[in-house]
């Protein structure tokens, strides 16, 4: 049998590096309450997983909302997306993509008026960077 913790050795040492740095800062802040948003990007189940082994593991009293995954292939126009974003009562989303995702979300995100002040967003995944190109918000 599979011990629970091996499991996260699929995510590579970059995604669980940024997701230590992150709760540091959510910490640092003192920004308790936040909601997973994913995407069906390889790894986001084990990326929801570790997000709660932080969670469990720490005398903080976080106060994880519940995960969100959108399927970005079957919803070309975002509706379903945007409904499923507004649904997130958190003003802190962690969010799980790739880039070409995060650009989709950040679309719907902002058309559902969820990208402006109040709302903090953290990216996470392994091919973020790399691009001359930034999204427009």
């Amino acid at each position: 049998p599979q011990e629970k913790g091996s499991t996260f050795l699929q995510l590579g040492s970059s995604t669980e590096q940024q997701l230590q740095v992150i709760f540091e800062v959510l910490e640092e802040y003192d920004w308790t309450a936040f909601a997973v948003v994913t995407t069906l990007l390889p790894g986001y189940e084990d990326f929801v997983d570790y997000v709660e082994v932080l969670t469990d593991s720490s005398f903080i009293g976080w106060e994880h909302r519940g995960v969100v995954t959108l399927n970005l292939t079957d919803d070309p126009e975002g509706a379903r997306t945007r409904r499923q974003l507004r649904e997130v009562t958190a003003q802190i989303r962690l969010l799980y993509c790739s880039r070409e995702e995060a650009e989709a979300v950040f679309a719907a995100a902002r058309d559902a008026g969820l990208t402006g002040p109040g709302y903090i967003w953290f990216v996470v995944g392994t091919n973020l960077g790399g691009s001359e190109q930034l999204p427009e918000h």
